[in-house]
């Protein structure tokens, strides 16, 4: 699995190139809506929370399996830079990691509204696209 990652990364990057031409925009700039996040929220809770734990925080429990936190500071560092597209390939094709790429577009594209708005991301009046080209002009920042 470790090796379909970068193959994941390398196809988000090529959507991003093939999209060079369009204005980026931040994802501190409202990019999805509150209701997509409580979609996320809910699948979160069904789904995600046995890994990621119930603040998105990772593996802080001893019973729980190694996983990174996917939310707030230390993940919006890590991912600082990428784009939106190259987030959603990872976690469309790779979680859960016990059943891979049995989440669908939308609650793929549902679970990262949650990561944003627990990360303290703001809302808007729009949701965020289950689209890869257009996910690749919204680039991820640390601070606005």
């Amino acid at each position: 699995m470790k090796r379909a990652i970068p193959l994941l990364m390398a196809a988000a990057i090529g959507c991003a190139a093939t999209t060079a031409q369009a204005q980026t925009v931040s994802i501190w700039s409202g990019v999805y809506s509150a209701a997509q996040a409580k979609r996320g929220e809910e699948l979160h809770a069904a789904t995600c929370v046995m890994c990621h734990g119930p603040r998105l925080n990772g593996a802080s429990q001893p019973e729980m399996p190694p996983s990174p936190a996917i939310a707030r500071v230390g993940f919006l560092t890590k991912w600082a830079g990428r784009n939106v597209a190259a987030l959603f390939v990872i976690v469309r094709h790779t979680m859960p990691p016990d059943a891979p790429n049995t989440l669908t577009d939308q609650q793929a594209i549902d679970a990262i509204a949650h990561m944003l708005a627990v990360s303290g991301i703001p809302p808007g009046g729009k949701e965020l696209p289950a689209d890869q080209n257009a996910l690749a002009n919204i680039v991820i920042e640390a601070k606005p």
